[in-house]
């Protein structure tokens, strides 16, 4: 039988074959779902196509990791780390993006995203949205504003924020409006 940490380790592969067969591994010894994974890194791992449903993959560090045509549904990715991922054609349904980190992840073509979601998470600063744009702001999410601060942009201003995000002021604004339409 195959220790744990040998399946772990086989996660960081760079043959994606060779991560699809440790996801199964872990899938069929239960220790997908079970919370073994909690808090791994994963940074770089090649996971496209991987079977991810229902995984517990909360405080994982997915720092420039693949994850293009992923299954994450109903996945726990409580404060997971996405920064600079890539989840092109993902499926996030019923994930639980809760205080993720998604600066700089590659969202375009996720698809059963919603606004709920992405407004649970800690940043999304530099994303590019399922939809191909890149996030306007509209969240103002915790780790967002943190970062907007700490470069000394002024929050309070639209015009500042737009060019913080890299959008106009009029697509700042509108996302916005959206934000408000959406909690009313």
């Amino acid at each position: 039988m195959i220790s744990k940490i040998e399946l772990i380790n086989r996660l960081q592969s760079v043959e994606n074959r060779h991560v699809l067969a440790a996801v199964e591994e872990l899938r069929g010894c239960g220790k997908l779902l079970d919370g073994s994974l909690r808090s791994i890194a994963l940074c770089q791992a090649q996971l496209q196509e991987a079977n991810l449903h229902q995984a517990d993959l909360g405080f994982v560090d997915f720092h420039q990791a693949s994850l293009d045509n992923a299954d994450l549904s109903q996945a726990r990715l409580q404060a997971a780390k996405f920064n600079r991922a890539s989840l092109q054609n993902t499926n996030l349904d019923g994930a639980d993006l809760t205080s993720a980190d998604l600066y700089k992840v590659n969202l375009r073509g996720a698809h059963n995203l919603t606004e709920e979601q992405l407004a649970a998470a800690n940043a999304l600063f530099g994303a590019i949205m399922p939809d191909g744009q890149v996030y306007d702001g509209r969240f103002n999410l915790f780790g967002d504003i943190a970062r907007a601060r700490w470069a000394k942009v002024d929050v309070s201003n639209p015009q500042s924020m737009a060019d913080f995000y890299g959008v106009s002021c009029e697509v700042y604004r509108q996302g916005q409006t959206k934000k408000e339409l959406v909690l009313s």
